[in-house]
This record gives structure tokens, sequence and C-alpha cells, in this order.
């Protein structure tokens, strides 16, 4: 069971890994848009913001995709592994009850 919580956290850590540099980029890209105080200047700031924004989620979709894809396949393996676990130790019953 130990490995099993093991291994679910580091499937986890290694896809918020990426996730957070992609925040942190757009942050500072985010951020960069914004004009000076007292600037006219570049004032279509917020609609390039908003771009910005939307191709960030997207890419975060994304992401949250190909980690849901191997999610789902690293389980199935798992859910395999179980079920062989389940037939020995069914066999291990039979064998004890004789």
């Amino acid at each position: 069971m130990k490995k099993l919580i093991i291994f679910l956290f580091i499937i986890c850590y290694s896809s918020f890994c990426y996730a957070s540099d992609i925040s942190d980029t757009f942050s500072d890209k985010y951020q960069s848009f914004v004009p000076k105080e007292n600037s006219s200047v570049n004032s279509d700031y917020l609609f390039k913001q908003i771009a910005l924004g939307s191709e960030y989620t997207i890419r975060m979709l994304d992401q949250l995709n190909g980690n849901n894809e191997e999610l789902k396949e690293k389980f199935d393996v798992m859910i395999e592994k179980v079920d062989i676990l389940i037939e020995q130790n069914q066999k291990i019953i039979k064998m004890l009850e004789k």
C-alpha cells in the first residue's frame, strides 16, 4: 500500500512541476504586457492579456489531457497487477482450505 501511495505521489508531483513552469512563464508574459503608469502607448494591452490567457489555458488543458492519458495507462497496468494478486490470493485460500 505504501508503494502505491508513493507511486501516485510521484506521478502527481511530476505533472505539477511542468504545469508550474507553464504558470510561471504565463505570469511573466502577462505582466510584461502591462504598460507603465500614465502611458497612452500600448493601450490595447488588455486584449493581448486575454489572448495570452486563452493560449496558456489551451496549453494547460493539453498538458492535463496528456497527464490523464498517462495516468489511465498506468492505472490499467495497476489494475491488471491487482487482478493477478487477487487470483493468487484465491489460489492460496483454496490450498489452505484443503
